[in-house]
């Protein structure tokens, strides 16, 4: 948190008043500040550029994330919405997402985990060198970096995630705590421990890519549910009834470790694992309505 700045005189008035107020952003409390709000026909013209963030990893490997931006072309400061690809995707694949977000005042920043994916972009570690926990390094580094940014209001970074990405955002989330505005999933993967806890620990071919020995070795022991409640923030789960790789049980268990209290559950009938057509609007629309109504004026 930045150092409070007053100016003396003004303070003394405001006090008068019985009002103090912060001169620096991010200094209000969020019950002092007001939510943004925009016409629900406006969008903002988005301009799109390539991003790569470098940092150390915790064995000292210089990683390098390849990514791009997506943010409004007017000048301004804006929230951030960072974007976590599902097992062996790539940053395309929340295209849509970027482009929807982006108009309504996001700057939105997809990347590639590195070493996660047959293809990437990001350098610095191989496929049998990552693990979920190297995904929430890649994403913690992220958040620092976007954080960062003239145009980025530090105080406001959300993540969403999909499947694997959306339980390594929930994983984050819990480390980085109030770093983290608010938390959207699309069919997180809370089964990955489960999948593979009594599966041998070696190089395993899966969707055209693999699960390294590490991978397995790292996850295997973990509850899910015992370590993503540290986070206290809002979160938004999407998932379709129809998914068969997430059951049904995991999604009530994530929803449980919140509390239902800071936790929506949105399920879209007729849809599987990956939102398509008509289920990709809705997962979309949901998403956007539930970051804008956790968005402050910068």
């Amino acid at each position: 948190m930045r150092s409070k700045r007053f100016l003396f005189a003004l303070a003394a008035l405001l006090t008068a008043a019985g009002i103090l107020s912060a001169c620096g952003r991010g200094e209000e409390s969020s019950v002092d500040r007001k939510i943004r709000v925009l016409p629900d026909d406006f969008a903002y013209t988005v301009k799109t550029e390539g991003h790569t963030v470098e940092y150390a990893d915790s064995r000292g490997r210089e990683i390098a994330l390849y990514g791009q931006l997506w943010r409004p072309e007017a000048e301004g400061v804006y929230p951030a919405v960072i974007l976590c690809h599902g097992f062996n995707g790539h940053f395309t694949d929340f295209l849509t997402e970027c482009r929807r977000f982006a108009s309504r005042g996001y700057v939105c920043y997809a990347f590639d985990f590195c070493g996660a994916q047959a293809g990437g972009k990001s350098t610095g570690r191989s496929a049998s060198e990552y693990t979920p926990y190297t995904m929430v390094e890649d994403l913690s580094a992220a958040v620092d970096n976007i954080g960062k940014l003239a145009y980025v209001d530090g105080q406001q970074i959300f993540l969403l995630g999909g499947s694997q990405g959306g339980f390594v955002a929930a994983l984050a989330a819990a480390e980085l705590k109030e770093e983290i505005a608010a938390l959207a999933m699309y069919f997180p993967a809370f089964n990955i421990p489960d999948d593979w806890r009594t599966a041998p620990v070696q190089d395993t071919p899966l969707m055209g890519y693999s699960i390294g020995a590490e991978y397995i070795r790292s996850i295997r022991k973990l509850d899910p549910f015992a370590v993503i409640g540290a986070y206290g923030g809002d979160v938004c789960v999407v998932w379709g009834d129809r998914d068969a790789l997430v059951l049904k049980k995991y999604i009530d268990g994530a929803v449980a470790a919140y509390g239902p209290e800071r936790a929506e559950l949105t399920v879209i009938p007729g849809a599987g694992h990956g939102f398509g057509g008509a289920a990709l609007s809705a997962a979309v629309d949901k998403v956007c309505s539930f970051l804008e109504a956790r968005t402050y004026e910068s």
